[in-house]
């Protein structure tokens, strides 16, 4: 009897059914051991070496009895957790307590061929994936445990910091700071509908400058525009200049573990933590690749999937000559994952609700990224009121600017592809789908001219969807860890959400104020925590000791948190 053992019971009846006679297929139910819930941090530090205490979960007794009742009557052990990091760890753990040789199966989607195949191929556990879980799981440990009693200096509220959360939590905390700081400046703007003297579409433009200068110089009162809006309509009006170009809009990448929790955010008005559990329900019914993943690669066959749908789907011209290849946007993407894909796009699984929003989310995205480019036609028109009147230059500058969709390419597929495009530019200025046809020096008429009365903005509050997107620009945890890092974020009270939108609440403000004081330079920066990340990769491809990496962050950080009031040295005679 061969024995595999997978993480998920949802997962045994299917893989049971793949493997068929001689095989029996049980789970783990998780993770089976860790540090100590209580008695001491679980951890010896002595000689630069680290040390940790593992125990059984109580939670795990059950499952642990019936992994030891098989195991003793298999021939073989195959541990066929999830194919990360966190899995390699509960692959060892389970190895540890079976004391038993066992070797290691992967599989990015619960397929008859991807099972199978992973069959004929096992290994050894990679010590090195688990060294780097293992860290991780040191880490936060000691981040708890010297942090989170200094916070008493805050009040009882104040009950922990972790090593991410923390930093999720400044940047929410520095950008209210911003918002409550923020003053309101009013200005005037000036819009003009125009139409070219020989005739044509009209079109509006938005004054840019003045006398050489931006418009907010110019116009800072309401006075000063109507005299300017009086004076300029008795002016001569023509084409400075007008430049036209082609823009490509290439397809987007297929979804990683980041960017599914941002869209799902955007199109589906779901949390992270529920894009999460319904992309483990898509991932053990065998619907969708592995979902922890921060690599956009994707398997020959899974693109050649994608360009025969699209072959018989569109016309010709949506499918690009030869595949689309995304690359990486970090050299450092967890281990040689796909990006998330359905399994079979060629099939349309009967999902409901939520479930099936997401996947529909994913097959589509998966589609667009194969293929072609869109193509638009951008116009940029600046337009001279009084023209030679100052410096030789005009006295104002007006711009319109217009997009018009010449192929949507890969849009097709998603809602980013309009007839008639309505978009902004970044000063919310209007941008029409056409413009005239006109060159430089051809005369216009002025139908209109208006003064708007404006203001200057703070910055926009975070939604968990661009927190997510902001804690992976700076390279900060890992985006399986995103839900529930935010969902600490809002049992801790530190956040609340309003509208969607994150405010940090007085505690959490008063929390990052502390943690900046008295540890700054370390866990509570953005780059600290991006370059740890960057070392725990390092011992993943073993090319660092994990136990060096731990004990020199130990040690800084226990300087630090002296500082910050804490009693006792949890570090010392463990």
């Amino acid at each position: 009897m061969r024995l595999v053992i997978v993480e998920s019971p949802n997962k045994t009846r299917k893989i049971r059914d793949f493997l068929g006679p001689g095989y029996v297929v049980t789970a783990s139910f998780g993770h089976v051991r860790d540090l100590p819930p209580t008695g001491g941090l679980g951890v010896a530090f002595a000689g630069g070496r680290v040390t940790p205490t593992y125990q059984p979960l109580e939670k795990a007794g059950r499952a642990i009895a019936e992994l030891t009742r098989l195991a003793a009557k298999a021939e073989e052990i195959l541990l066929a957790t999830d194919p990360d990091r966190e899995g390699e760890a509960i692959a060892w753990h389970i190895a540890e307590l079976l004391q038993r040789p066992c070797r290691r199966v992967t599989f990015q989607a619960i397929t008859k061929d991807a099972v199978m195949k992973a069959m004929q191929a096992p290994r050894l556990v990679d010590q090195h994936l688990v060294d780097a879980q293992q860290a991780r799981r040191v880490l936060d440990r000691v981040v708890g445990w010297l942090v989170s009693p200094t916070l008493r200096a805050v009040g009882k509220e104040a009950k922990s910091a972790g090593r991410v959360q923390s930093v999720a939590l400044r940047i929410v905390a520095e950008r209210e700071a911003e918002i409550r700081a923020f003053v309101k400046a009013d200005f005037f703007t000036l819009s003009a509908k125009l139409t070219p003297a020989s005739g044509g579409r009209a079109f509006t433009a938005e004054l840019i400058r003045w006398k050489g200068e931006p418009l907010a110089h110019r116009l800072a009162d309401g006075d000063t525009a109507e005299k300017t809006v009086a004076w300029c309509r008795k002016q001569p009006w023509q084409v400075l200049h007008c430049e036209r170009r082609e823009s490509a809009k290439p397809p987007p990448p297929p979804f990683t573990t980041a960017t599914v929790q941002q869209a799902a955010s955007v199109a589906l008005k779901l949390a992270p933590d529920a894009t999460m559990k319904l992309l483990q329900e898509l991932f053990e019914d065998g619907h969708i690749t592995y979902h922890r993943t921060d690599s956009v690669a994707l398997a020959p066959e899974a693109i050649a999937a994608a360009r025969a749908l699209i072959a018989r789907n569109f016309a010709p011209d949506y499918l690009p000559t030869s595949p689309v290849i995304h690359g990486q946007k970090s050299a450092n993407a967890q281990e040689a994952h796909e990006a998330i894909r359905p399994t079979h796009p060629e099939e349309t699984p009967v999902l409901g609700g939520d479930r099936a929003a997401l996947y529909d989310l994913i097959r589509t995205r998966f589609l667009a990224c194969q293929m072609a480019a869109g193509r638009d036609a951008v116009t940029t028109l600046d337009v001279a009121c009084a023209p030679g009147t100052w410096n030789g230059g005009p006295m104002g500058v007006f711009q319109a600017k217009g997009l018009q969709v010449l192929f949507d390419g890969w849009r097709k597929m998603t809602a980013d592809a309009t007839e008639e495009p309505k978009r902004k530019t970044k000063d919310d200025a209007p941008v029409a789908a056409r413009l005239p046809t006109v060159e430089a020096g051809d005369a216009l008429t002025l139908e209109d001219l208006a003064a708007k009365a404006k203001s200057t903005k703070p910055p926009p509050r975070y939604t968990q969807a661009s927190l997510i997107k902001k804690l992976e620009a700076l390279g900060v945890g890992r985006p399986s860890t995103y839900a529930a890092t935010l969902a600490t974020l809002f049992a801790r009270t530190y956040v609340g959400e309003e509208k969607r939108l994150l405010l940090a609440t007085d505690l959490g403000m008063a929390v990052t104020d502390f943690l900046k004081r008295f540890y700054g330079g370390d866990f509570i920066d953005p780059d600290y925590t991006a370059r740890m990340e960057g070392a725990l990769d390092a011992v993943a491809r073993g090319e660092r000791d994990w136990q060096d990496l731990v004990t020199h962050a130990a040690s800084a950080l226990l300087v630090r948190a002296k500082t910050a009031g804490l009693r006792g040295d949890p570090l010392a005679g463990t």
